[in-house]
């Protein structure tokens, strides 16, 4: 038995549900899959998968012996990569999960100037708005878009900064109570971002001094795209990105408020865990878009 295949062929068939899924994924026919399954059985002496001709699930067993053996895995596919990186350029697949309206606005054009520059290089994106633990789910790189970070044992590189617009339509101004100050927004129906630092406190500077205010309101979501549909509804106010919105302020459908006072920025951080920070591929996804954010003229993007 071929040991080391014989895990890979475990681990990919806890992660597809199905042998018939894990074996078009690592090349190989179904009958051989279960072959090494058994094999592999049969030298530990206990059953990792219960089968029957309906559905498969990983035993007690199987659930304990897929957590030791992952990290296994891990260390020897980036000691593989490290060696071949002594004499190739970079390689090989990379996992990004990214916000959905800085993945679709700016990372996904970048990423196709990105594997035309390197072709061996495998992007695989996935975009989506809630905070996924890089590690568990098995991602290179995690890309945040906050204030700050909390301490944690991963690697953070703060690729660029965002600034950010308070705004609304003209119809909900028209028809709200006065803004001239960041503490009139306690009067007003504020759509707050819940995947932020601290969701609902607004922090504005006025040169001199920065003040932070609370907001309320009656719209929590965890997408800065569902926030610009709903403000040019005309029913709130909020506190974004100003990259989300520079179109609808360019033509006028959203208009800029408090402009004296200047919302704090956000960094654009890239994070990975310290062994994956290593592997050539990494380093060259994150210098990539380093460059290309830096080198963009948006005002938006500092």
């Amino acid at each position: 038995m071929d040991r080391l295949r014989a895990l890979e062929c475990f681990r990919k068939i806890a992660e597809r549900g199905t042998f018939a899924a894990a074996a078009r994924e690592l090349n190989m026919t179904p009958g051989s899959m279960t072959k090494h399954i058994n094999a592999l059985e049969d030298q530990l002496g206990v059953q990792l998968i219960a089968r029957t001709t309906r559905r498969m699930s990983l035993t007690e067993a199987g659930e304990t012996y897929l957590g030791r053996i992952t990290g296994i895995l891990d260390e020897m596919a980036d000691a593989d990569e490290t060696v071949r990186d002594l004499n190739e350029g970079p390689r090989g697949r990379v996992r990004i999960a990214a916000p959905m309206s800085f993945g679709i606005r700016q990372l996904s054009p970048m990423i196709a100037e990105m594997i035309d520059a390197y072709p061996e290089l495998t992007i695989e994106l996935e975009l989506n708005d809630k905070v996924v633990d890089l590690v568990d789910a098995g991602f290179d790189i995690a890309l945040r878009v906050s204030e700050s970070l909390p301490n944690s044992s991963l690697i953070a590189r703060r690729l660029c900064g965002y600034s950010r617009v308070l705004c609304a339509s003209p119809a909900y101004i028209a028809k709200s109570p006065p803004l001239t100050r960041p503490e009139d927004l306690l009067n007003h129906n504020c759509f707050v971002y819940t995947n932020d630092s601290r969701p609902g406190f607004w922090t504005f500077s006025d040169g001199e001094h920065e003040r932070s205010i609370q907001v309320k309101g009656r719209f929590y979501v965890n997408s800065s795209l569902a926030k610009r549909d709903a403000l040019l509804q005309g029913c709130g106010i909020t506190l974004t990105p100003r990259l989300v919105v520079e179109d609808l302020l360019k033509d006028g459908s959203l208009i800029s408020l408090l402009d004296d006072f200047a919302p704090r920025e956000l960094g654009l951080f890239a994070l990975c865990a310290p062994q994956r920070h290593k592997l050539r591929k990494i380093r060259t996804v994150i210098d990539f878009m380093v460059r290309k954010l830096r080198a963009n003229n948006d005002q938006s993007i500092r």
